[in-house]
């Protein structure tokens, strides 16, 4: 049978520690109201049956809550727990409701595999966007903020920095909604309040980027770009023309993934994650045999920064556009490849090859198994087309298709 005492000031002051476990006494005025002496301190509890389990439920030390403190939270306590409310449960799903976008946001990063770079726009996207939502509960993100905000993002910063905006807050409210739950196992985010952008039709409308050279054009741009004093610049810009390649895999490229006598190069770390071997064409293998002798660096274009490869050469980018007035980013260089590419017959699987894209969801994709020699005529005759157009090789540039037939 339980020893009930009136749990005061001097009764609980007076209970000594226990030599070994814990000893527990109860207050012979609250029904489960009680303390327990361990060997090192003295603590408050209350205890009550709900739902026919048995709940303790801790409150705090002594005696930094005092016995009068203790009482009245016992008191609270207890009438929920009379309620059928497990205090515990109810403590832990008002910490998860109280979680918020900051807090989501640095759980998002981390349950993903993300490139620095990647993780670089997303924080960039939050911190410029959504700087004073960061301490703000998920759960109080309401869709009218949503919408203010965006068309807010759209009339300062413009139509697609918006966009991106409000597609990275959906990402992380889309995890926040499968992660967090209540008590009952429902999400705290029932709803993502990016949905009401689209119920609302209001996404802009943001035409995507087409800028490309036309064959006319490479000529003048090729004049401009062997024109450059800097060798590293000059290789690297024709690398990534005539391979297709993204700017920061081109610039990342070690010699050790450069296979000089097969004439082909593998892309480690790509965007999709896929290791790719690709085939390097007559003209750049040369180049970068020539590049090789001269060359001291782990890298292909090496550069003087941390990273030790070269970074994006926006000077001397700026300097071959006032040149040829045409204006032009790195990543039009790669359009302008696929573009070649297309006109030249060269088939779709090929062209996804060469510039490493995933194949989709096409069935028959999944069956074409594209190495590096299937594909070093179709590099080859891309390189010669444009070379012929740059006025710099003039062989016999014909459709890729037709070679074959030809064949």
């Amino acid at each position: 049978m339980k020893k009930r005492e009136k749990l005061n000031k001097t009764f609980v002051d007076a209970i000594p520690y226990s030599d070994k476990g814990q000893v527990f006494y109860w207050d012979a005025d609250l029904l489960g109201f009680g303390l327990y002496a361990g060997t090192q301190s003295k603590s408050w509890f209350v205890e009550k049956r709900i739902n026919n389990k048995t709940k303790r439920v801790s409150l705090g030390k002594y005696p930094t809550l005092t016995a009068a403190q203790a009482r009245a939270e016992a008191m609270t306590k207890l009438n929920k727990m009379a309620g059928g409310i497990d205090p515990t449960k109810e403590k832990r799903e008002n910490k998860v409701k109280s979680v918020t976008l900051g807090e989501v946001f640095a759980e998002f990063l981390k349950s993903r595999t993300l490139k620095p770079k990647t993780v670089r726009d997303y924080t960039g996207v939050m911190g410029n966007i959504y700087p004073d939502w960061q301490k703000l509960p998920i759960i109080d993100i309401s869709r009218d903020a949503v919408e203010r905000r965006h068309k807010k993002v759209g009339a300062e910063r413009g139509p697609a920095y918006a966009n991106l905006g409000a597609r990275t807050l959906r990402s992380v409210l889309n995890y926040a909604s499968a992660k967090y739950e209540t008590g009952k196992g429902l999400s705290i985010l029932p709803e993502n309040p990016i949905k009401r952008i689209s119920q609302t039709r209001s996404w802009y409308k943001v035409a995507r980027r087409t800028g490309h050279f036309k064959a006319h054009q490479l000529q003048a741009w090729f004049d401009a770009v062997l024109a450059i004093d800097n060798p590293t610049i000059r290789d690297y810009l024709q690398f990534v023309l005539m391979t297709g390649c993204r700017k920061a895999e081109a610039a990342k490229l070690q010699w050790a993934d450069v296979d000089s006598v097969d004439r082909s190069y593998v892309l480690r770390d790509p965007k999709n994650g896929r290791p790719m071997q690709l085939p390097l064409s007559d003209y750049l293998a040369d180049m970068l045999i020539n590049r090789k002798a001269n060359c001291a660096s782990i890298f292909v274009f090496p550069g003087d920064g941390v990273s030790g490869h070269l970074q994006e050469p926006k000077r001397q980018i700026a300097k071959v556009i006032a040149q040829t007035e045409m204006t032009f980013t790195l990543h039009d260089l790669r359009r302008t490849f696929v573009t070649i590419a297309e006109s030249l017959d060269i088939s779709a699987y090929s062209v996804k090859a060469l510039v490493n894209h995933k194949q989709g969801d096409d069935v028959t994709s999944g069956y074409i198994q594209l190495n590096v020699e299937r594909l070093r005529q179709p590099m080859q005759t891309i390189t010669d087309f444009m070379l012929k157009s740059a006025g710099i090789k003039q062989p016999d540039v014909i459709p890729f298709n037709a070679a074959k037939k030809k064949a």
